[in-house]
């Protein structure tokens, strides 16, 4: 706000100055101009014996313009930067709804009207993302607390068993590490959201990188007997090691959870001249279509994923970490058919070295 206050203050005084030149210029000019008429024609000895007079008219003149040239300056600049200010007292008062006319006489007043109603839409949806997520939030909250509340009066009865204890305090054990893994998450994309891809980035390989993930998950795809299709041919990229590693860890863990037993996993890269995919296909329970849409958003949760261990996080989190290596994520899916998921990142000339 105060940047904006600045950036009217110095246009005003830009255009005062052009406005307060152009009006010397102008009393210069017609000053000029009626005395040399008066005195091509002769008129200028009527005023001889009134010499005030030659000096006279040409200030009533002058200030009948600048009167004229002030109105008009104060309703052409004046007046709408006036109104900007009054919506501004509103936004002050957390009124994010407004919007200002953008036609405007004035190319950099319009410009100015333009930078305000985005900078109200953009308030107005960080207004809307706090109320969602304290509302979100207080709601992933609240199980686990109700849980390990419930238990831990179920453990102060005198009654409890021993097998009832170990059961009690297993629950809230697992409670527990919900609300941890749901911090995690939450700090996570948070750092996320203030990150810059302008980090410790690195060329490595991509499909070693991708292998060494699903060796790492290889206890949950023999568990459920998925067959693995790998076509990953040597591929270089720069990005953020670590990051890239969270995106397919994430991406084929979900692939493994959702999938069918003896369903199959399929990871292929392709190359391209300016950037990589990296496809992801299982033949899984699938996501309904108007689950779709919503699935990277954060703590959002489809219908299918509502009976798995999970808090709507992982894929916020992905996409994040995909954008800032100036990439993109794609779903496609068919109920039970299963879910395809394709990566795409920028690369540059030593990609497929």
């Amino acid at each position: 706000m105060k940047s904006i206050q600045q950036w009217i203050h110095s246009k005003l005084w830009i255009y005062f100055s052009l406005i307060f030149f152009a009006i010397g210029l102008l009393i210069a000019t017609i000053a000029i101009t009626i005395l040399g008429v008066l005195e091509y024609h002769n008129l200028l000895a009527t005023f001889n014996h009134y010499p005030f007079l030659r000096w006279l008219l040409p200030i009533i003149i002058c200030f009948i313009i600048g009167v004229i040239t002030a109105s008009l300056v104060s309703l052409v600049i004046l007046k709408p930067i006036s109104q900007l200010k009054q919506q501004m007292q509103q936004v002050i008062q957390s009124d994010f709804s407004i919007q200002v006319d953008e036609n405007q006489p004035i190319q950099e007043v319009a410009e100015l009207y333009h930078a305000f109603n985005l900078m109200v839409k953009e308030l107005n949806g960080i207004e809307r993302f706090q109320s969602d997520f304290t509302s979100t939030i207080s709601h992933e909250f609240k199980t686990p607390l109700s849980n390990i509340q419930g238990y831990a009066q179920l453990l102060q009865s005198p009654q409890i068993t021993p097998d009832e204890m170990s059961q009690y305090l297993h629950k809230i054990q697992h409670a527990t590490e919900q609300l941890t893994t749901l911090v995690n998450h939450i700090l996570e994309l948070t750092r996320l959201e203030n990150q810059s891809i302008a980090f410790n980035q690195s060329h490595f390989r991509l499909d070693e990188q991708i292998r060494e993930s699903i060796l790492s998950l290889q206890p949950q795809w023999e568990k459920q007997n998925i067959q693995l299709k790998l076509d990953l041919p040597t591929t270089y990229v720069l990005g953020n090691e670590l990051l890239l590693y969270q995106v397919w860890t994430n991406l084929i863990q979900n692939a493994i959870q959702y999938n069918r037993k003896g369903g199959t996993l399929s990871v292929q890269i392709n190359q391209y001249a300016k950037h990589i995919q990296v496809i992801i296909c299982d033949t899984g329970v699938g996501i309904a279509p108007k689950d779709l849409r919503h699935i990277t958003e954060r703590f959002y949760q489809s219908d299918t994923s509502r009976h798995t261990k999970g808090n709507g996080l992982g894929l916020a989190i992905t996409q994040k970490i995909v954008k800032l290596h100036q990439g993109s994520i794609h779903f496609t899916s068919q109920l039970h058919q299963g879910t395809q998921v394709i990566v795409t990142i920028p690369t540059d000339d030593i990609s497929s070295s």
